[in-house]
């Protein structure tokens, strides 16, 4: 394997991405991903300052609003520039050299040649990748070793607009690289994978974990709402490994039955047995401790009877007031 070139093939990701997003200021526009991320930004946040859910914790007061905040800023504008690009041009290095080495080339099957449409290309795409990251994160909830990293993700027991970002750095150079792969074998390159990829995962997700008090009625049954995904987010739930993992399409959950939401009585957000650090470098660290000391026992155990008493954040601050 000619490791000199894959470290090329890095180098070009890397800098095709930097070239994009220096395009992207230099020429703003509605029609550009990178501009329309900041629009998706101020949006989701006004749309929580002005129909904001009648819970316990304000838009900017929540606990964690801050440490979210520097997640949407490390995932979006370091991770995503110097690694997602760059790790899935690599992956796409190593896998044409794969094929190769088996007398094979890529793609496949070239849908740029069966469906010369772009629009009926990227609503093909759409359709397969989010399939794909609804069977990546059921994943992540059933496999222990995925669980370790997703559960940064969950540990969190407020959400808001912000909370969107707040995953461990291992599942965006994991996870959405090697998604490539089928959508190499169908002639998607790398840098149009990153380029769809953008443009699909930006405003549902960041909607989906607004903390917005509106009713979405038959719209739950077709797309991820705040209403479908804080069910996601809640312990008190019959599933053991959780509900509703849609990315964008509920179909997904209703075909394999992991749609749930039920009308009688509210989310409660977090995990039982929690032990996430509270800081961004604690939870960025503890994956990796927690592989280590794993236990036989499932990836998560959620408990549809929980009944909240007092949150890990303020448990943790009487044991230290208990210390001193």
């Amino acid at each position: 394997m000619d490791y000199q070139s894959a470290a090329q093939a890095f180098s070009e990701g890397f800098n095709t991405y930097v070239d994009y997003v220096k395009y992207s200021f230099d020429n703003p526009g509605f029609r550009n991903p990178l501009i329309y991320l900041f629009l998706v930004y101020i949006a989701t946040f006004l749309l929580e300052s002005l129909l904001p859910k009648k819970i316990n914790y304000p838009l900017v007061g929540r606990k964690g609003f801050w440490t979210d905040l520097l997640y949407v800023v490390f995932i979006d504008f370091v991770i995503m520039v110097i690694g997602l690009a760059a790790v899935t041009t690599t992956v796409e290095f190593f896998t044409k050299k794969i094929f190769a080495a088996a007398g094979m080339t890529l793609p496949l099957v070239d849908l740029h040649t069966l469906l010369p449409s772009t629009f009926v290309r990227f609503l093909l795409f759409f359709i397969i990748i989010d399939f794909t990251q609804w069977f990546a994160h059921y994943l992540l909830h059933r496999v222990n070793f995925l669980w370790q990293f997703h559960k940064i993700h969950h540990a969190q027991e407020t959400l808001g607009f912000a909370s969107t970002r707040h995953f461990h750095w291992g599942e965006y150079l994991v996870l959405k690289p090697a998604a490539w792969i089928p959508f190499g074998l169908l002639g998607f390159s790398a840098a149009e994978y990153v380029l769809y990829y953008i443009w699909i995962a930006y405003f549902l997700t960041f909607f989906s974990h607004c903390n917005v008090n509106l009713k979405f009625g038959f719209l739950n049954y077709i797309f991820i709402t705040p209403e479908t995904h804080f069910w996601h987010h809640s312990r008190n739930i019959p599933a053991q490994y959780g509900v509703n993992y849609a990315s964008s399409l509920a179909i997904w959950d209703l075909i394999f039955r992991t749609y749930y939401l039920p009308k009688d009585k509210e989310p409660i957000l977090g995990i039982p047995d929690n032990d996430v650090p509270d800081t961004f470098l604690g939870q960025m660290g503890y994956p990796f401790k927690a592989v280590f000391k794993m236990k036989s026992s499932p990836a998560q155990n959620k408990d549809a009877a929980y009944q909240p008493q007092q949150s890990r954040q303020d448990r943790r601050r009487e044991q230290k007031k208990k210390g001193k």
